[in-house]
C-alpha cells in the first residue's frame, strides 16, 4: 500500500513529494543547478517548480547567491527548511494512520 500526501491551494498542487525531494537536495549541494542534474532534471523545470510554490505559498523557499569568484549557490530560507520538515512529520504520522484505516477496513479480503 502506498500514499501521497501535498498541499494544496485553491485546487492546484502547491506542495508535496517532488519539491520536497528537490529542496532537500539543494539543501545537501548548496545548489539548485546541482540538485537538478543530480534529480535528473533541467534547471529551468527545478527553477519553475520552486517558483511556482514560492508565488502560490506567499514566502520564499530558498535564498540564491548568483555566481562570482565563489560561483554563487542557494540555499533554503527558514520557511524552507520549515516546510520540508512540517511536510515529511505529516507525511510520516498521516502514512501511519491510513495503514491502521487500510488494516481496519481489508483485515478480511
Amino acid at each position: 500500500m502506498e500514499s501521497r500526501f501535498w498541499i494544496a491551494e485553491s485546487g492546484e498542487k502547491v506542495f508535496g513529494r517532488g519539491p520536497c525531494i528537490l529542496l532537500k537536495t539543494v539543501d545537501r549541494l548548496g545548489s539548485l543547478n546541482k540538485a537538478a542534474k543530480e534529480l535528473n532534471m533541467s534547471y529551468s523545470k527545478a527553477w519553475s517548480i520552486i517558483d511556482r510554490a514560492e508565488k502560490l505559498l506567499g514566502f520564499s523557499l530558498l535564498e540564491r547567491e548568483t555566481g562570482g569568484t565563489d560561483g554563487g549557490g542557494s540555499y533554503l530560507t527558514s520557511k524552507g527548511k520549515n516546510i520540508i520538515r512540517a511536510y515529511e512529520g505529516f507525511c510520516k504520522e498521516a502514512e501511519e494512520s491510513v495503514e491502521e484505516i487500510f488494516k481496519k477496513h481489508f483485515k478480511d479480503i
